[in-house]
């Protein structure tokens, strides 16, 4: 058996490495697989200079025929402390010992990459919360649940008026604040602060046992953000907060739907800075994006979106938009 990194842009590697993917995501969830789409993967895998790139590995008899297959997210600046990583076992080829092989050498890459914990995420169909293979798997493996979140799916488009009537219930709490909103180009005047509010997300949104750091943003990465996004495929509904009386952007959401599978929006980043919160403007910039959706006229059933157990505003927020329980995706972290 041989462990390679697989380069992204060779079909004859990538397209056997993403089969594996597809597959399991689709033994998974009992349905077609509705995850990240192929040029999704490349357009994440081809740039070593970006400050975020996959690194996609396989395992197998070759590069050719794998058996399974890892991601490990590599960072040039950011929380270097830990890295991110993925693993997919082929359903054909389970319990044969090749996820465990697979593990020990994204391990070993984690290392050789100079990151003292790996952390790996796996998501858990309906059927599976709480009681998915990886529970066991994981443990084996000397990892320790680090993170634990719940997808929620809202069903696509909403009642007649019901995004009206959250605006009309919310927007009294926010009158200090002016919503915005844009599709895919950020405009030049609030570039600076939307890189600002991506800089601190990571700390500004609550996590169990991984310690995170502010990122490093700046225009620059805003725009190769957006870049990368509309090589994805992929359309930008951007939402932001403006406070009225400084001027400053204190919060923005990011909801992405495919140009080509559009059936399934994803909710991407929501953040509210913590000084300014208490205004309802989560649920605001929400509605907001949605209705840039519904403008778009996108033939989407449902928006997904993936939130902390620890956040209990923002599935406050999820709950009321009327998003209901259909997974989760545990983060399991192992210091090596």
């Amino acid at each position: 058996m041989q462990f390679t990194h697989i380069d992204a842009n060779n079909d004859e590697q990538f397209d056997p490495w993403f089969g594996v993917l597809q597959r399991s995501e689709q033994s998974r969830d009992g349905e077609p697989a509705q995850g990240w789409h192929p040029d999704e993967w490349r357009a994440r895998s081809i740039d070593e200079t970006a400050p975020k790139v996959f690194h996609l590995y396989s395992y197998g008899p070759s590069r050719e025929r794998p058996v399974a297959v890892g991601a490990l997210e590599v960072t040039r600046d950011d929380n270097l402390a830990f890295i991110d990583g993925n693993l997919f076992v082929d359903p054909a080829e389970r319990r044969r010992g090749y996820g465990s092989a697979l593990l020990k050498e994204l391990e070993a890459s984690a290392r050789e990459l100079g990151r003292p914990t790996l952390v790996i995420f796996v998501i858990e169909s309906s059927r599976e919360i709480g009681t998915g293979p990886n529970r066991a798997f994981a443990l084996h493996h000397g990892y320790r649940v680090a993170e634990e979140n719940v997808r929620r799916d809202l069903e696509w488009p909403r009642p007649d008026d019901e995004l009206n009537d959250l605006w009309d219930t919310w927007s009294p709490f926010a009158t200090d604040y002016e919503i915005i909103s844009w599709t895919n180009g950020t405009p030049e005047e609030f570039v600076e602060g939307r890189a600002h509010l991506s800089a601190i997300m990571p700390v500004e949104t609550p996590h169990v046992d991984i310690d995170v750091e502010a990122e490093h943003w700046d225009a620059a990465r805003v725009r190769l953000h957006e870049a990368t996004t509309n090589q994805m495929g992929r359309d930008l509904l951007v939402a932001a907060a403006r406070h009225r009386a400084s001027g400053e952007l204190v919060g923005y959401s990011e909801l992405t739907v495919s140009r080509e599978q559009p059936q399934t929006a994803y909710q991407w980043d929501t953040l509210v800075v913590r000084s300014h919160r208490g205004h309802r403007l989560g649920g605001l910039l929400k509605v907001t994006t949605m209705r840039l959706l519904e403008a778009g006229r996108y033939p989407t059933t449902k928006i997904t979106t993936f939130n902390s157990m620890l956040n209990g505003p923002m599935i406050a927020v999820n709950e009321a938009l009327g998003a209901r329980i259909a997974g989760a995706m545990v983060a399991w972290r192992k210091d090596l």
